[in-house]
């Protein structure tokens, strides 16, 4: 019999699974489904490769949802405005404040095939020291990176033809070499293109082939079709109720194997809509608060004009301070601009400023706690149905002691180009990251503090494994995509194993 697994969510970690499966196995088919819309093509694409600006904005208000607890939904623009926090481009607004915390305001996600990897940075940094996993030898992991580098198409950019970036790292480093501080190019998920410029990672990278109809008779994509429940017999999980997002439609579909890959979010709201609630669902909730600034450049800062070549890309070329636990105990990028990154109001001496600006956000580490967590409320149902999520979440002494020593890092970051902009750095509003682990976090034994296993199999419910950032149970200060990436590979490779062994 032709082993089947259903995999929710279609995001990077989810295709992930997808192509591995059917790469390791010439037996098994995989049904994955997507709650939200296809907005790119291929499926999954990232809208940052549609060249023309009107289509990648259609694109970015298609994945925005449908609508939000809060009501606020396909809200274009910033993180703030005016004071009230609204969803990034692409994004929606998901859950609220618990009854005596702030929650996370700006807690947001994409629903749309390619998931957040549809409008992803693809900033894809190593983690180091206690970012790595410590219950996953070392070994082991430095191949399991590797390989999510692989899938992910990572490169590493030189910034030739990027005389701004160039420019800004020379600074930059010089600044910080006396003290042994690492400035270099960040590495970023995208493929060079023969003009110079790059073809930005999304799901449709990860699934490879598959994207563009390979292994049809195996692999089926279903847009628009939420995962309701999933269902069990015993203590095993048999398959999932699916409801058809355009008719309202609802079908029960078997599955030797489900993989949940919704969000960090939306699986631990899965789980306790199907009756599935370890101990540790929904807490250690954690993301990498962010200090942001806007500089303006100085004009000696950057090659004169006619030493700038080609039109300027400033998502192309960032610098990176990475974490060190000593030195830099938390994770930096710089990326400039031609325009500021924020708005400026009139009358502002930093408005059009000829050399530039440069977006710096220094991303500190959330150290897990199992106070900060998800609650759901089956009372108080979301659009979909499904329980409500209301978000517990505080900085503690730790976080704001790290503030305090990067606000001293950043100023002389800031200091060596030029000058912070009107009301600026700021500590963003919780969520802002976009980046929430710990909600499914994985472990090394079941104690009670983890909701799956170090292969990503939710303890004592068989046929059941997660995927995403959810899953990474450390405190970490940069981007988790590649982190996520590998701890899917590793799933996948354990997954596959377990259904020949099955056989």
């Amino acid at each position: 019999m032709t082993p089947r697994v259903l995999i929710v969510g279609s995001g990077p970690t989810g295709a992930t699974y997808a192509r591995r499966l059917l790469e390791a196995r010439d037996d098994v088919s995989v049904l994955m489904v997507e709650a939200g819309p296809v907005v790119s093509t291929p499926p999954g694409m990232n809208v940052k490769n549609i060249p023309d600006p009107k289509e990648q904005a259609a694109a970015r208000l298609a994945s925005q949802g449908r609508a939000t607890e809060s009501g606020v939904s396909g809200i274009p623009g910033g993180v703030v405005v005016e004071g009230t926090i609204t969803a990034r481009q692409g994004t929606h607004l998901i859950g609220r404040a618990a009854d005596g915390s702030a929650g996370m305001p700006a807690a947001a996600g994409a629903t749309c095939v390619g998931g957040q990897g549809v409008h992803w940075t693809c900033a894809t940094p190593r983690p180091t020291g206690p970012e790595r996993i410590a219950f996953i030898d070392d070994a082991e992991w430095d191949r399991l990176v590797e390989d999510a580098e692989g899938l992910l198409h990572v490169h590493r950019p030189s910034f030739e033809g990027a005389a701004q970036a160039t420019a800004i790292l020379e600074r930059i480093r010089d600044e910080f070499a006396p003290d042994g501080i690492t400035v270099r190019p960040l590495p970023v998920a995208a493929d060079p293109r023969a003009d110079g410029s790059l073809r930005w990672s999304g799901s449709d990278v990860v699934l490879g082939p598959l994207a563009e109809g390979a292994h049809a008779d195996r692999f089926t994509l279903r847009s628009e079709t939420l995962c309701v429940r999933v269902v069990r017999e015993g203590d095993r999980v048999v398959g999932a109720v699916l409801r058809d997002q355009r008719t309202g439609a609802e079908e029960e579909v078997r599955a030797d194997v489900v993989v949940l890959a919704a969000d960090a979010l939306r699986t631990p709201q899965l789980l306790w809509a199907s009756g599935i609630r370890p101990e540790a669902l929904g807490r250690y909730l954690t993301e990498h608060p962010l200090l942001f600034g806007v500089v303006a450049v100085r004009s000696d800062v950057l090659p004169e004009p006619q030493d700038l070549s080609g039109p300027i890309d400033p998502i192309r070329a960032i610098v990176a301070i990475p974490f060190d636990e000593e030195r830099h105990p938390y994770s930096a990028q710089m990326m400039y601009s031609p325009v500021s990154p924020a708005p400026l109001p009139e009358g502002s001496r930093f408005r059009d400023n000829p050399a530039g600006y440069v977006g710096m956000g220094w991303g500190i580490r959330k150290r897990p706690r199992p106070e900060d967590r998800l609650t759901f409320e089956d009372d108080r149902p979301d659009e979909n149905g499904l329980p409500g999520i209301r978000i517990a979440y505080e900085l503690t002494d730790v976080e704001e002691a790290d503030f305090e020593r990067a606000r001293k890092h950043q100023a002389r970051a800031a200091a060596a180009l030029g000058e912070f902009i009107d009301g600026m750095p700021k500590v963003m509003p919780a969520g802002s990251s976009l980046h929430y682990m710990g909600t499914v976090r994985m472990g090394a034994a079941d104690d009670g503090t983890s909701v799956c296993d170090s292969y990503s199999r939710v303890w004592n419910v068989p046929g059941l494994v997660l995927a995403g950032n959810g899953l990474i149970p450390t405190a970490n200060s940069m981007n988790p995509t590649l982190t996520s990436v590998a701890i899917a590979i590793r799933g996948a490779e354990a997954l596959a194993a377990d259904l020949t062994e099955k056989d």
